[in-house]
């Protein structure tokens, strides 16, 4: 593997504070370098904060409104909660006694199975100052100020994670709100007598490809597009209109009424519950309001107030099932949970399996925050098991930015996604007012999958909900929301769901790309081959186009040869249309460089003195940032001139310029790569007239050596040789210099034998180098991540002549 030279890298941290004006009393205290844990936790009362609703209506054995507080942590909202109440999990009678007796409490409602009770405490008991440190024993991710509207929030939440701490479950009764609308525009009606199927979010293909409409046709052509199921709408303000089932119901709640409580942000939603309803289940074709995905066949609306605290919208949810059994149930409300988020979900999960036990597919929005719900806080009903997590995308299939989003995918994430912006009534609580608008929320989105899995109940009644839900995922559209999204990437088809519940797999054609591999690299100049299979969904072969977004139209074949291409990056396309219109395709990015490549000559070393009849190494280190990769050797060469006059050519990265070609005078060697070139000089001294020269040899190491060392460090090599001389025979290794070239031109003398020629003067100690030990690293000052040593061993005989031998020792970096 290749490590750029350039990895230096610095971790730095920061801390941060915030102060809030306006306090009437602080628990804990802002936290130091050197503060345990608890200090770096706080809690604080802030009278600034108010909540958007000061009660909430009875429950239960309670005969009065229950009272509201807000608790808003440094980086999420303010999040409500019912004051002096907590949701209790007891295995026995006895727990439960227990946990009434410890806190003074009243058991206000209880679930039939005798597992789940609200209960009324008393807080008084609860102790403030407790709150950060048993907080942090059972959440130790806690960080940062949490501040509260009352100190009766703070000890509910003391008293909470007093229980927390001791591995009991309890939830905080936290409110909940409606999650779209918020985000919505309002702009000209269009006319309301366009026709359904050119709707963008409802037709078959463009870029969201909902299917919905011809989901519609494919039912109806199999004698499925029947008015049967019923569909529950857990929410607020709900206004019936024409657009509603003629079997329509309402619990808890009373027609006419308006939504008790604002939307995200703080936005007016009166009609939420209408508008939502009308999305999944709104008649179609009857000259009159919007189309909903699932009007055709739902039979009966049962729509249920949800109340305001979670306690409340979660039995009213549970009860209504029981006494529907409705096919589809659909919660387009959330509330994000920062504090016992455990407890929360573990109770959150147990009453959704409740409501699924009646046989319901159930659908809830993600939330308009433009977060990710795969964090430490919880987002509910959202991220139940039992429930399908749905988020919101543009008009483009890109994810909406309001919309939350998931970064894992699984059945506690954001699941799967739908059109954020539908049609609905401009004026909800005017039934008579019949012009239409455009909102957006994943409140709305919400609804329309649950349409959708109405259809697929439509399509094969005996499926149960699982295998619904397993239908709508195997059938989405994947891919395109964006890199923040990387957990579920689908997008809802209704008519593949449709087509795969009658076991008709209508599907966009099968596009696979077999050549190029995907972020395949080409030299400028060279063509690609363009190979690849598409089916339509009765199986046969489809034409493919290919297309580049820089080149356009590159041709039309199964199998195509397609360039030279230009210099940069080109996402290609395949498309291909089958007799539906419908388009399926698949992308792959190819990139065009022509960067030149790095050349260096590592020998001979520049400037030396070479005895003629020598032979001399050539060595040459090349490095293509195109391909990560040396230049291949058929695209190296070498040149050699004497006195300006070429006398030898080789191509490689190695090469030796033979005996009988070294003689006396002015060489220059240039390595070539490509259009890049690395030049060195030498010179060759003529033989002294019936002299010889000796021969030098080097033994260890016995070849040359590559070798990684961690960040680059010098390494000790061993080194060993021995010279043999005609007249003088072998020769002592007082009279050995051993000398390492980089290809950068850096020399050092490795080893210096004591009768090695040279200009010292006086008397010089003995000093043998026929072994030694040298260090060598990577000098990256060079460019390169790898520096090649030549290390060349000098032998001297009596009368000064020098024979000499190469290796080539390599260090590249590394890290671990």
């Amino acid at each position: 593997m290749r490590i750029a030279n350039s990895v230096r890298r610095a971790i730095a941290s920061t801390l941060a504070s915030a102060l809030f004006a306006g306090l009437s009393c602080a628990i804990g205290a802002p936290a130091g370098a050197a503060d345990p844990p608890s200090a770096q936790l706080s809690f604080e009362v802030d009278t600034g904060l108010r909540p958007d609703v000061r009660a909430v209506e009875p429950v239960g054995r309670s005969g009065s409104t229950r009272e509201i507080g807000v608790v808003q942590g440094l980086d999420s909202g303010p999040a409500e909660l019912v004051l002096d109440e907590v949701m209790v999990h007891t295995a026995d009678q006895a727990g439960l006694d227990a946990f009434v007796s410890r806190w003074g409490g009243e058991v206000l409602d209880s679930y039939a199975d005798g597992q789940d009770h609200l209960v009324r405490v008393n807080v008084a008991a609860a102790d403030p100052a407790a709150l950060p440190a048993d907080l942090l024993a059972a959440e130790p991710r806690q960080r940062g100020v949490y501040r509260a509207s009352d100190e009766r929030v703070l000890r509910l939440l003391a008293l909470a994670a007093k229980e927390w701490k001791a591995g009991n479950e309890v939830v905080v009764n936290w409110l909940v709100e409606p999650t779209s609308i918020a985000q919505g525009k309002a702009f000209e009606a269009p006319d309301i007598a366009a026709n359904v199927f050119d709707w963008a979010y409802l037709r078959a293909g463009g870029d969201m490809d909902t299917g919905v409409a011809p989901a519609w046709q494919l039912l109806q052509s199999k004698g499925k597009l029947q008015p049967t199921l019923k569909y529950m709408v857990v929410d607020g303000g709900f206004q019936p209109n024409s657009d509603f089932p003629d079997e329509s119901s309402i619990h808890k709640g009373t027609w006419g009424d308006s939504n008790p409580k604002d939307c995200t942000n703080g936005a007016s939603c009166p009609w939420h519950g209408t508008e939502v309803s009308m999305t999944g289940v709104g008649r179609v074709d009857n000259g009159y309001g919007v189309a909903g995905t699932g009007g055709p066949v739902v039979k009966k609306l049962v729509a249920v107030g949800n109340g305001l605290d979670y306690w409340s919208v979660m039995r009213r949810t549970e009860k209504a099932a029981e006494d529907e059994h409705p096919d589809v149930v659909n919660m387009s409300f959330t509330r994000d949970v920062h504090i016992g988020a455990g407890y929360a979900r573990t109770w959150t999960d147990r009453r959704m399996q409740h409501v699924a036990a009646t046989g319901a597919f159930i659908v809830a929005a993600a939330g308009n925050n433009g977060t990710s719900v795969d964090t430490d806080t919880l987002w509910v009903p959202c991220e139940s098991k039992h429930v399908m997590c749905v988020g919101g995308v543009n008009n483009n299939a890109t994810r909406a930015a309001g919309s939350n989003f998931g970064q894992f995918d699984n059945q506690t994430s954001v699941e799967i996604y739908g059109p954020m912006c539908v049609r609905v009534l401009a004026d909800a609580g005017h039934p008579l007012a019949t012009a239409t608008t455009s909102r957006c929320g994943t409140s709305l989105a919400s609804p329309f999958v649950g349409g959708v899995a109405a259809l697929v109940k439509a399509a094969n009644p005996a499926l149960s909900a699982p295998e619904i839900r397993q239908i709508l995922n195997d059938t989405a559209h994947v891919g395109g929301l964006g890199a923040d999204v990387t957990g579920s990437q689908r997008r809802v088809d209704a008519l593949a769901a449709v087509g795969k519940a009658l076991n008709v797999p209508i599907a966009a054609p099968k596009v696979v790309i077999e050549k190029p591999a995907p972020n395949s690299k080409v030299s400028n100049g060279a063509t690609v081959d363009l190979w690849g299979t598409a089916t339509d969904f009765k199986g046969a072969s489809v034409p493919i186009t290919w297309t580049s977004d820089k080149a356009g139209l590159l041709g039309t074949a199964s199998k195509m040869v397609a360039g030279p291409l230009a210099t940069g990056t080109h996402v290609i396309t395949a498309s291909a249309t089958d007799s539906t219109g419908r388009t399926g395709t698949a992308k792959v990015t190819v990139t065009v460089t022509d960067a030149p490549p790095t050349v260096k000559i590592s020998s001979p070393p520049a400037g030396i003195e070479v005895v003629e009849g020598e032979a001399v190494n050539l060595a040459g280190v090349t490095f293509d940032p195109d391909t990560f990769q040396q230049v291949p050797d058929s695209q190296a060469k070498w040149e050699v001139r004497r006195n300006n006059v070429l006398v030898f050519t080789a191509a490689g990265h190695k090469a030796t310029l033979p005996a009988n070609k070294v003689l006396p005078g002015a060489y220059s060697v240039k390595f070539i790569a490509g259009p890049t070139a690395a030049t060195r000089a030498f010179t060759v001294v003529a033989l002294p007239p019936g002299a010889s020269k000796p021969t030098a040899t080097i033994t260890t190491p016995d070849k040359d050596l590559w070798v990684q060392s961690l960040g680059g460090a010098p390494l000790a090599f061993d080194l060993a040789g021995k010279g043999t001389d005609p007249q003088d025979g072998a020769l002592a290794g007082e009279r050995f210099r051993w000398t390492a070239y980089s290809p950068g031109g850096v020399k050092k003398v490795l080893c210096e034998g004591s009768a090695v020629p040279s200009q010292h003067s006086g008397i010089v100690q003995p000093h043998n180098c026929a072994t030694t030990t040298a260090e060598l690293g990577v000098l990256f000052d060079e460019g390169l991540d790898v520096t090649a040593w030549t290390v060349r061993l000098e032998v001297f005989d009596k009368g000064g002549l020098v024979g000499t031998d190469t290796v080539t020792i390599s260090v590249a970096f590394a890290v671990l």
